[in-house]
């Protein structure tokens, strides 16, 4: 059984691991993923060292207890709840006296429940199932943690936004698994594992770039060019940018920056459901934008491209709450999808009404090769829409959740890009050559599902109205909400071409554009491309989203 000092021991070397291998861990999950593993690693690792002097040593279940709450505040993403239920459950078998193998059992335990992926999946768990295998059989723990790391690399990921990129992932080692083995080597202290793990990583984050690239050269050096932006640390974009927001439309929006939340700056409506939503930052004015009379009543912001805590998700359902019910209105993203059901659950303990609706809209990342089901993208802001209407003119909880989900179910959105972003501080996330076009991106700067020439813009609308129409197959006569929306890089002249394109495409198959919004609402930080989203509406959607709003960034 570990010692509470060698429990603060590791944990420490873990701490200044995350420090070190941030940039690192960064540039190997932009290869598949949205570059931002490192940053989130640290960040969680940071928040208790800081708070070092602070956690409760009354035992060693209490110490790694008070770990996991700190991860889990600060930390966000998908990697704030499966790093805090992994350290939570080695806490409570380490209280009763277990060893390292029953520790690591338990937490491989916690987190399959949690996340449900399975080994294989190209996960963190690939690395940490073996490494738990060899300490049940005395073996040698570093040395299977390693061999699982390497072994993603011919993985297909089928969890997180890996998953969207398919076949495309192969080629390049999951940046969990790798983390997961260099805590094991540095903890062990073996030179050659160490040696073994610095080719891995070498290799596979060359690989992922040559992906990236299409380059196909795995030997050739990584390089990312750093991005001029307009910022000042690139740590505290995200808070800035939501400060900056409060301070423009503070007759609209408040920022809590204890609690780290945006609220309605007059408070919930008395007596009637509130819209609660939120995801990193980077989207905007998604979702910030859209808090105020005809939409949402409280955000929960995560730093940028990373899911919000369960603290702050919670957080915000309470100042969100009436006292008729809050709504969460969920992207299909697995860290949002994490956080807001644990903070729902919480939320329903305290005896507050919560009911969620998951947006899943996007028809590239559809099927079963994906695992983790559709990423929720355009679509979101007309649920939010129509949603926030239906509870202002006084309907119930039940009835405000029913009116999202049909609006959820009638959306389909395809989006591509013909630039990478930049996230603050960084360079593009994957390379592109000016012929190509990345088509079915999500919104976090991730690689699409494929890559195709560079055509006219006609073509290339064609092209995504076929898989949103062979998707939604709208009855004749249906009125569609035809939406085109930039990722942030791109001019107005380009999207009202794109619009262009869209009605006249529309039109020859028979359809009816009854609806239309153009512009970036469901932004990719400075990613140039679009997206469009096609809704097909009844007659009560219709009055909805004609329903007065008055949002920063939504008005009529």
């Amino acid at each position: 059984m570990p010692t509470l000092s060698e429990l603060e021991a590791a944990v420490r070397t873990v701490a200044d691991t995350a420090a070190t291998r941030r940039a690192e861990w960064d540039a190997l999950d932009a290869a598949t993923g949205d570059g931002d593993f490192g940053s989130t690693l640290h960040r969680g690792f940071a928040a208790v060292l800081e708070g070092w002097d602070a956690l409760d040593r009354d035992s060693e279940r209490a110490f790694l207890a008070d770990v996991s709450r700190v991860l889990a505040a600060a930390m966000g993403g998908t990697s704030g709840p499966i790093w805090s239920v992994g350290v939570l459950r080695a806490g409570v078998v380490a209280g009763e006296g277990g060893d390292v193998d029953a520790m690591l059992t338990a937490a491989v335990d916690g987190i399959q429940a949690l996340g449900e992926a399975q080994r294989g999946d190209k996960t963190l768990l690939d690395a940490l199932i073996p490494a738990a295998e060899a300490a049940r059989g005395d073996g040698d723990v570093a040395g299977a943690a390693l061999e699982g790391a390497e072994a993603t690399r011919e993985l297909r990921a089928r969890r997180g936004r890996g998953a969207y990129a398919g076949h495309r992932t192969v080629g390049t080692a999951d940046p969990g698994a790798v983390a997961i083995a260099v805590l094991a080597v540095t903890l062990s202290a073996g030179d050659g594992d160490a040696q073994r793990l610095e080719a891995l990583h070498r290799v596979g984050e060359n690989a992922g770039e040559a992906a990236a690239s299409g380059s196909g050269d795995a030997d050739a050096p990584a390089k990312r060019a750093t991005t001029k932006q307009l910022v000042n640390r690139p740590q505290d974009a995200a808070r800035e940018a939501l400060e900056g927001l409060a301070l423009a439309h503070g007759d609209l929006v408040a920022w809590d920056g204890e609690r780290r939340i945006l609220t309605r700056a007059d408070g919930p409506a008395r007596d009637a459901v509130a819209l609660m939503s939120g995801g990193g930052s980077g989207h905007e004015p998604l979702h910030g934008g859209f808090i105020g009379d005809g939409m949402l009543t409280a955000v929960a912001p995560g730093e940028v491209f990373a899911s919000p805590s369960v603290d702050q998700v919670l957080a915000a359902i309470r100042a969100a709450d009436g006292g008729a019910g809050v709504l969460q209105i969920i992207k299909n993203y697995t860290g949002d999808v994490l956080n807001f059901r644990l903070a729902g659950e919480l939320a329903r303990e305290e005896g507050l009404q919560v009911d969620a609706v998951i947006v899943a809209d996007d028809v590239a990342s559809g099927g079963e090769e994906h695992g983790v089901g559709r990423r929720g993208t355009g679509a979101t802001l007309v649920v939010e829409k129509v949603a926030g209407a239906r509870a202002a003119a006084g309907g119930s909880l039940e009835e405000v959740a029913a009116v999202a989900r049909r609006a959820a179910d009638r959306s389909a959105s395809m989006g591509l890009a013909l630039h990478p972003c930049s996230p603050p501080g960084a360079g593009p996330l994957f390379a592109l050559g000016d012929e190509e076009v990345e088509m079915g991106v999500g919104i976090h700067g991730e690689l699409g599902t494929e890559r195709i020439p560079y055509a006219p813009v006609d073509e290339l609308v064609t092209t995504i109205v076929d898989r949103l129409l062979g998707d939604l197959e709208p009855a004749d006569g249906t009125p569609l909400l035809a939406f085109v929306n930039g990722f942030g890089g791109s001019a107005a002249l380009e999207l009202y071409i794109v619009y262009r394109a869209l009605s006249r495409t529309l039109g020859d198959r028979g359809l009816t554009v009854a609806r239309s919004l153009v512009g970036d609402y469901v932004t990719s930080l400075d990613m140039a491309g679009m997206s469009i989203t096609l809704t097909a509406l009844d007659d009560e959607l219709t009055t909805l989203w004609d329903a007065p709003v008055r949002t920063p960034a939504l008005r009529w």
